[in-house]
């Protein structure tokens, strides 16, 4: 299966990301063309990978915001509601609404902090950790089919481009970047 998304811009975007014209000192004198823009090419192969793992979050009847909560609480005992929307890259206020959801479905609880009881701690139930499991299996096959697709070597290098490029603006402490249209 081709990491493409299902829509492709009607122009392919050029090879070369280098902008077209460049002064004697590097500085380009034309913006570069919005196809090989930074963020647009980003937006796109990350909605080439989303678009191999869509199916299994509708099958689940689970959003991308609530996987990538289980995912964090699957990873940890439990966490409050700031980590949570750091580290799942969700504005508190989304949280706030997805957070009951969950609770609904009876994949998450809430509980109080012990030492803290302002600060609401929230974990997986046993139903959250079984579904978790269910759908960990597929993403592990879905990863190893992009691992495939695109080899090992070359995945290991985007891996590390992608940690580069977040290191180039680390969001403030306790800030949670804008949401992605889920």
């Amino acid at each position: 299966m081709p990491l493409s998304p299902s829509k492709s811009p009607s122009k392919s975007p050029k090879k070369s990301a280098a902008p077209a014209t460049e002064k004697q000192s590097g500085q380009s004198t034309s913006l570069r063309s919005f196809d090989r823009s930074l963020p647009m090419m980003l937006i796109r192969a990350r909605e080439a990978v989303m678009h191999r793992f869509r199916p299994l979050l509708r099958s689940h009847d689970i959003t991308e915001q609530q996987w990538r909560i289980l995912r964090v609480l699957a990873e940890n005992k439990h966490a409050d509601m700031l980590e949570l929307s750091v580290r799942c890259n969700i504005q508190p206020p989304s949280l706030s609404r997805t957070i009951p959801l969950l609770i609904e479905r009876g994949l998450v609880q809430r509980t109080a902090h012990r030492g803290d009881q302002r600060r609401v701690l929230v974990s997986l139930t046993a139903r959250g950790r079984t579904l978790f499991r269910t759908m960990s299996a597929e993403t592990v096959r879905l990863y190893q089919q992009i691992e495939e697709d695109l080899g090992s070597t070359r995945l290991n290098r985007l891996y590390r481009a992608l940690d580069d490029v977040m290191t180039l603006a680390q969001p403030s402490e306790g800030a949670a970047a804008p949401d992605s249209e889920d």
